[in-house]
């Protein structure tokens, strides 16, 4: 495991049910994060809607011109909004910040973190078996070269 060259008291970690699929923060930092007893907010939990079954890509086109670019997304994502925060929420995660486009968006948000109940081993290992096929598209921000 690698070593951290300066103490934080908090770490911003993407964890996605994708995440186990591509050069994993969740296997490799997070037991780091965890070891040090750091804060840990989770963030691209739905990356950027491309995770979600509700979210339709834009024509390629136009993904090729946009910072997104770098992973051409072909097919909707695999898992429901829920899902997708409840998996990230049964890691050891201090909070989560979810992007919204509007209003209706944070107040499922907040309901969903309101009921939140955590997921079990198997239904953690089920999502991200679902996430393998759109697991390049979900971690477009891991990639800097566009081909």
């Amino acid at each position: 495991m690698g070593r951290l060259r300066s103490d934080f008291d908090a770490i911003l970690l993407a964890m996605n049910a994708a995440d186990t699929h591509i050069h994993s923060f969740t296997d490799q930092l997070l037991p780091l994060a965890v070891e040090k007893q750091m804060g840990i907010i989770g963030m691209k939990i739905p990356a950027r809607g491309r995770l979600l079954s509700t979210w339709t890509p834009p024509p390629i086109e136009q993904q090729r011109h946009s910072w997104e670019g770098s992973a051409i997304a072909k097919r909707p994502g695999v898992l429901k909004m829920r899902e997708a925060m409840y998996f990230t929420l049964s890691h050891p995660v201090s909070t989560v910040i979810v992007g919204c486009d509007n209003i209706a968006q944070l107040e499922e948000n907040v309901q969903i973190a309101r009921e939140f109940t955590p997921l079990s081993h198997t239904q953690m290992a089920e999502m991200n078996k679902l996430a393998a096929p759109v697991a390049e598209q979900s971690l477009f921000f891991r990639f800097t070269n566009r081909g």
